[in-house]
Order: structure tokens, then C-alpha cells, then sequence
């Protein structure tokens, strides 16, 4: 591949791991569900005479997954003010797409073979070429943006978009509706997280998406039930798996929640109604959003 060639490719890629907002190691995926029958995974959060709603997000979609659960659009029209992880207008910007480049990429000469131990290097490369790729593609990618890359070209295969998820749906309503929106951070903040892991922890991420990724279809239509109908314990289990690899964990749900959880709750100081829409591993469990308000003494109600 000629240096223009590979440097369009990279960029694509660049772009493709912008729209993967985050997903973790494993992937929640959506189905469309009966109208008014089940449970969603959007929760009320009540203050005195403020509610708040808390949606947790599924980044990839496909069209027959929509509508969605008509709480979910009841929230969005009772909600004026809109929160996601980042505006999502800053995926597309130029310095987005540069940064993920310039953090994603080694850019001091160093390559993948090189930073991977020869048995994880010919590992990687041998799942690759089972999924059909040259590992050449990817030589300048540090190990989290092409575990995380490579995730997000699997699921496109089955047919899952980034730009049919949640937050994209709800996101692009608020725009044409003319709702102010906000972002709890950047998407520096969101590249700084992942490239902030030590060189190990990167390693051993990249391992691990590559020894599941071939049972990525089963594990997320095993999913798809759990997260349409709001059972926490299904998802529980996939919040649970991501604790094999504990920095990742620590950085991706802990640190987050932990600077997330007051901004959460300044939207419950004030009157107007506000839907926030974050990843759904960031409500659940111990660590999660919803058991820090709970704690708190706000109440707390799943529709």
C-alpha cells in the first residue's frame, strides 16, 4: 500500500474509532422491543421538584432496532437540556480527526511488533488474518486504538452502525428541536483515557479483544435481550468481565463515573428537566452512577 494510500486509510480508521465512543471490551447491543410492555435502560432521577433522566446508551445500531421504547422519547420531550459523554459535533471537526491520529498512532518511529513481546505480536497477527486483515494496515497503531478499531470494523461487518446508536439518534433530535446541549467532557479527554494506559495494560486490552472477538456475534445477541429489556443482571455480567482487565476498568468506568457524578448532580439544583445520555456500564454496578445517587438519598426509579 503507497504512503498516500495507507495515510487515507489511516484517517478513515481515525475517524471509524471517534464514532466507537468508548465501547468497551464487550459490546451492548440493542434490540427493538414491544412498545410499553418491557423495561428500558433510561432511569428517573427525582430531587425535591426536579427530575433528571439517565439514558444508557448503545453505540452501534441497526435501522430495525427503531424505534425505540416510547419512555425513552416521553424523557426526550419533557427534556429542554441534553447531555451526552461529548457533543458529538466534535467527532467530525478536523482537530478530532487529527488528535486521534496523533494519539492513536506512534509517531516516534516505533512500530507494533515492536512494543508487543514476539508471542502476542505473532498472536495478533495471526488473528488478523483470520478476520481477513494484513497486519501492515496496522503496524503504526498503538495496541488500544487497534483493539478498539478493529472491534468497530467487526460490528460494521454484522451490519451495526455508530451512527444508528443512541446517542447519535437522540443526539441529532435535539439539534433539529433546537434543545441546548452539553458534554461531560472532550474527546481529548475520551483518546487521553485510553492513551494514558501503560504500555501493559494496552497490551493485554488488545489480547483480550482479539481472543473474544471471534464470538462477537453470539456474545451480543446474548446481549441484545438483557439491554432491551432493562435486566440489570444480564448486563451485570458483561460490567463483570471488564474487571479481567482492571486499569482499563479503573480508567474507562471508575475515574469517569467519579468525575461525571457532580455534574450529575448539578443538573438536579436547578428546574429544568435534563435527559443524559452515557454508556450503559456507566450506570450499573457498584461503581455505577446510579448506585452514587442512590447513596445520596435521591430517588431513583427505572422505566
Amino acid at each position: 500500500m503507497r504512503c498516500s494510500q495507507r495515510t487515507a486509510f489511516l484517517v478513515r480508521l481515525a475517524l471509524l474509532t471517534l464514532s466507537l465512543q468508548l465501547l468497551v471490551p464487550q459490546f451492548l447491543l440493542a434490540q427493538n422491543v414491544e412498545q410499553d410492555k418491557a423495561t428500558s435502560c433510561l432511569w428517573s432521577i427525582t430531587a425535591g421538584d426536579t427530575t433528571i433522566y439517565l439514558l444508557g446508551s448503545i453505540h452501534v445500531l441497526k435501522e430495525e432496532h427503531y424505534p425505540l421504547h416510547n419512555a425513552i422519547y416521553q424523557a426526550f420531550r419533557a427534556a429542554s437540556h441534553l447531555v451526552f459523554e461529548v457533543n458529538l459535533d466534535e467527532i467530525s471537526s478536523p482537530v478530532a480527526q487529527r488528535n486521534s491520529l496523533t494519539k492513536g498512532l506512534f509517531t516516534d518511529g516505533r512500530t507494533l511488533q515492536e512494543v508487543l513481546t514476539p508471542e502476542n505480536f505473532a498472536f495478533t497477527k495471526t488473528q488478523l488474518k483470520k478476520l481477513g486483515y494484513g497486519i501492515e494496515l496496522f503496524g503504526r497503531m498503538k495496541p488500544w486504538m487497534l483493539a478498539t478499531t478493529i472491534t468497530l470494523l467487526e460490528l460494521q461487518k454484522l451490519g451495526f452502525e455508530t451512527g444508528l446508536g443512541v446517542d447519535q439518534h437522540i443526539f441529532q433530535q435535539a439539534k433539529a428541536q433546537g434543545k441546548t446541549i452539553e458534554g461531560l467532557e472532550t474527546i481529548d479527554d475520551q483518546l487521553n483515557l485510553f492513551d494514558g494506559l501503560a504500555s501493559h495494560s494496552q497490551e493485554q486490552y488488545l489480547l483480550h479483544t482479539l481472543a473474544e472477538i471471534d464470538s462477537i456475534k453470539q456474545r451480543t445477541q446474548s446481549l441484545i435481550d438483557s439491554w432491551t429489556n432493562g435486566e440489570i443482571e444480564g448486563l451485570q455480567a458483561t460490567l463483570d468481565n471488564m474487571k479481567i482487565l482492571p486499569d482499563v476498568y479503573d480508567a474507562l468506568i471508575i475515574r469517569r463515573n467519579n468525575n461525571w457524578l457532580p455534574q450529575v448532580e448539578s443538573y438536579l439544583q436547578n428546574n429544568e428537566t435534563t435527559m443524559i445520555v452515557v454508556g450503559t456500564l456507566h450506570l450499573i454496578g457498584e461503581h455505577g452512577l446510579l448506585a452514587r445517587l442512590k447513596e445520596k438519598g435521591y430517588v431513583i426509579k427505572q422505566l
